[in-house]
């Protein structure tokens, strides 16, 4: 009967002790749980920065070829260099390079935009190309002798002609001047040196350092008439979601009579609603302001929503600056750069915060970055 005592004691002791065993290992045992407001706040990792944030890189040589053998050079500004980061096209006009928009650069950099700058074909650096030099043959006429066999005595041996090899294919380096320009070579522009600028911008989205749904293009003369073109190809093809979202044509003129830009521009209704236009033209410049003109009634007149007429401003801008001496005061013709430092103009703070404020109120939803279709 003891033993049954101390087999039924030992029963309820075994649970007892296991219990104080757990308080005892537990420091908060038999005190309230504690409240989520009273634990330590959770620090947030920071944000990991690119490794390319404001750096630079110059695009040039046979890395940087069009595929019909033009050796471009440009610079590509990586920005902020995230996914979010918005990508500025910069075309500049006739005699000029992409050093022109040195002061817009600037100004885009240092507000985390990405920048890709180019010397068009025969102007700047881009004046070399690649011409293929065919392999060089020569005919040689060699005598085969005759197999005797069955054939009777003094046949003569045969002569066969043969085709020797005398050099190889190679390829030279010539000159590709401006001064030459011919309306064809306006078009090789469109299509090749804008092609090749386009797959940079895709590289480099598709790094995830860019978002080329967000692309904006400035055009400066006849790099503003490549502008309006490149911005009407994106737009022709609807299962792409890569559009040009803003565009700046600086002294607008016409690119090529082929190109119909106004057709063009009036042809295609989710464009028109969701494009937005500066158009910079000097004041002395009927023709670039009466081109200004034209688009801008060509995107607005068959759109009946009155607030679109907010995506099209015109402004106009001086191209002569004063220049004072001790004993007169004279005009004098600024130079692309010049109007966009400052002067009377200031033109490179009025794209810039046409630009940022465009791009800022752009519904965030409907350009987020995503893959290449």
């Amino acid at each position: 009967m003891f033993a049954q005592s101390r087999k039924s004691t030992a029963v309820v002791l075994v649970p007892v002790l296991l219990l104080v065993f757990f308080c005892l290992t537990l420091p908060l045992c038999g005190q309230d749980a504690e409240s989520p407001d009273e634990r330590p706040a959770v620090k947030e990792k920071p944000k990991k920065e690119s490794p390319k944030k404001g750096q630079t890189q110059e695009l040039e040589g046979d890395l940087f070829l069009t595929q019909d053998g033009v050796l471009l050079s440009a610079t590509y500004y990586y920005g902020n260099a995230d996914k979010e980061t918005v990508p500025v096209l910069l075309l500049h006009g006739d005699k000029g390079s992409r050093k022109d928009f040195n002061p817009l650069i600037d100004l885009l950099v240092n507000n985390g935009y990405a920048v890709l700058a180019a010397d068009l074909r025969g102007h700047g650096k881009s004046v070399k190309r690649v011409e293929i030099i065919p392999p060089q043959v020569e005919t040689q006429i060699v005598t085969k002798q005759q197999n005797s066999s069955g054939g009777g005595r003094g046949q003569k041996p045969k002569l066969i002609p043969i085709q020797v090899l005398k050099a190889p294919a190679s390829k030279k380096i010539a000159e590709y001047p401006a001064e030459e320009f011919q309306p064809e070579d306006y078009a090789k522009m469109a299509k090749y040196d804008l092609s090749l600028l386009r797959e940079m911008l895709e590289r480099v989205h598709v790094e995830g350092m860019v978002n080329l749904k967000r692309l904006i293009i400035v055009g400066v003369g006849r790099g503003a008439a490549l502008a309006a073109y490149q911005t009407t190809q994106d737009w022709k093809d609807k299962d792409s979601d890569r559009f040009t979202k803003t565009l700046v044509m600086i002294a607008p003129t016409e690119l090529d009579p082929r190109f119909d830009m106004f057709k063009a521009f009036s042809n295609n209704k989710s464009m028109r609603t969701n494009l937005a236009i500066l158009f910079a033209v000097p004041n002395n410049d009927p023709l670039s302001q009466g081109i200004a003109e034209k688009i801008r009634k060509a995107l607005l007149e068959k759109n009946e929503d009155e607030k679109l007429e907010a995506n099209f401003e015109i402004v106009k801008y001086p191209t002569t600056k004063t220049v004072k001496t001790d004993k007169s005061e004279s005009k004098t013709e600024m130079t692309i750069t010049e109007i966009f430092t400052g002067g009377e103009a200031k033109l490179g703070a009025t794209v810039f915060n046409f630009i940022d404020k465009r791009n800022k109120a752009f519904p965030e939803k409907e350009a987020r970055w995503s893959k290449l279709k």
